[in-house]
């Protein structure tokens, strides 16, 4: 890491000299050695240097793949994204614990503690410093499967000094398969509370460098680190990063256009610079700076929230950008059928519950017509048209699908794959009615694919 001298200020010492001599340095970062984390963490060169998490500031980050409604340099929030009523991503985690002799070790049970953290998190858990958040539908597990099908504890150990300094591409060496599991890394994390190398937009997946890493003396709940990070928020900042997030400030004020500029997202007030502490207020852009968000720099205990829009581009990065993540979900909901119709709209358009893994029939009986187009979008809808009939389902989603059928009778039988990502998801269909004395629509039925 990078010395800039000038922006180091005198440290108060905590130890005597003859002290130091016979102490043990807990790290060591631009030149300075650090006896206590707690001397560490309150000392102003953490802050200068911004070391609460060393993961690339916005606009450091090009975009290498085709544009999607989460890249680097926008978001797009669409329906399809939205966390509630639609499937349960779970991500398998590894958690490589680097050492150095006894330095770095912790225990099975810190880890998994570290796990609930994020669950509580990310799932806005009932009960938990997570509970007023937004629940993102989305689990973490420590793998039971090591990429070669064996069974495994999603815990490896390894006692390499190197390693610990986070020197030495030890990724190359320990990664498992990361299109296929969240690679977590414990060590000195280069004297950053954590970091991701790169954000997914920014072309690192697929790669054996694509990872987390966080400094093992703040990982897991009560972490030895001491508070005010010992709450295990840094590996929940840290995987915001990995599932797309940027941090809420860009040492600036972006623009209005806050889906491409910022953080590209437009529910988190802009802000200027990180907020430390926990303040009972504070200002930098705007009245409200958002520091009791997870991608904010402020204490464990003040960080309560990813908002509705962060949620809506993390999942839409798992849907776009790290797509062989997810595990299937145990699926839990029942494939169903719901009908509606209003209006002057024909009740002729029936279908059997869409089973994942099997498939589901679309049938539309009509004599006076010669097709049906079946449309079928993301979301419902309820417009009222001049002619009397109702558009039921939206006509402004941008996922949707179309299917012709003849009539007086057309069936058509739709495969569902079985994939988590499809796991109780609804599709609201309605068929729309041609070559008879007059346009038509019919009613809707609505797709919810399950067992």
């Amino acid at each position: 890491m990078r010395w800039i001298p000038a922006l180091l200020l005198p440290l108060t010492p905590v130890f005597s000299s003859a002290q130091q001599e016979q102490a043990v340095p807990v790290i060591s970062v631009a030149g300075q050695d650090f006896y206590t984390w707690q001397q560490y963490t309150s000392s102003p060169l953490f802050q200068q240097l911004n070391l609460r998490c060393g993961t690339k500031a916005p606009g450091s980050v090009l975009d290498r793949m085709p544009t999607s409604d989460c890249s680097a340099s926008s978001t797009t929030i669409q329906p399809e994204y939205v966390a509630a009523g639609h499937t349960l991503y779970r991500i398998p985690v590894v958690v490589h614990i680097l050492t150095s002799g006894s330095a770095g070790s912790m225990s099975d049970a810190r880890v998994r503690s570290q796990i609930d953290v994020l669950n509580e998190d990310f799932q806005a858990l009932a009960g938990t410093l997570g509970e007023n958040g937004n629940d993102a539908r989305i689990e973490f597990f420590l793998a039971s499967e090591d990429p070669s099908g064996n069974p495994t504890t999603g815990i490896t150990r390894t006692n390499n000094t190197n390693y610990y300094n986070d020197n030495g591409s030890y990724w190359t060496t320990l990664a498992w398969d990361t299109t296929r599991y969240l690679n977590i890394y414990t060590n000195l994390a280069s004297g950053a509370l954590g970091y991701v190398p790169d954000l997914p937009q920014g072309g690192i997946v697929g790669s054996s460098s694509d990872r987390v890493v966080v400094l093992h003396s703040a990982f897991g709940r009560n972490a030895p680190i001491g508070a005010p990070y010992d709450l295990g928020r840094s590996a929940t900042h840290e995987v915001g990063h990995y599932l797309g997030l940027y941090h809420t400030f860009d040492f600036g004020c972006g623009t209005s256009a806050c889906y491409t500029s910022g953080d590209r997202i437009c529910d988190t007030a802009r802000e200027s610079n990180p907020v430390f502490g926990c303040p009972a207020t504070h200002a930098s852009c705007t009245a409200n700076d958002p520091f009791h968000n997870y991608m904010d720099y402020s204490d464990d205990d003040c960080m309560s929230e990813f908002t509705p829009e962060q949620v809506n581009r993390m999942r839409c990065t798992l849907s776009n950008w790290r797509v062989d993540l997810p595990e299937p979900a145990l699926c839990g909901v029942a494939a169903a059928v719901v009908t509606r119709n209003g209006g002057l709209n024909l009740n002729v358009y029936t279908a059997t519950p869409p089973v994942m893994g099997a498939t589901t029939t679309l049938t539309v009986a009509d004599a006076t017509h010669a097709s049906a187009l079946i449309v079928g979008r993301a979301a419902p809808g309820n417009v009222t048209l001049p002619s009397g009939f109702v558009l039921l389902t939206s006509s402004s989603s941008t996922r949707f699908f179309s299917l012709s059928l003849p009539l007086p009778l057309g069936n058509a039988v739709v495969p569902v794959p079985s994939d988590a990502a499809v796991c109780g998801l609804t599709a609201y269909t309605q068929a729309l009615l041609l070559g008879g004395s007059a346009l038509a629509f019919s009613n809707a039925v609505d797709l919810t694919a399950g067992i």
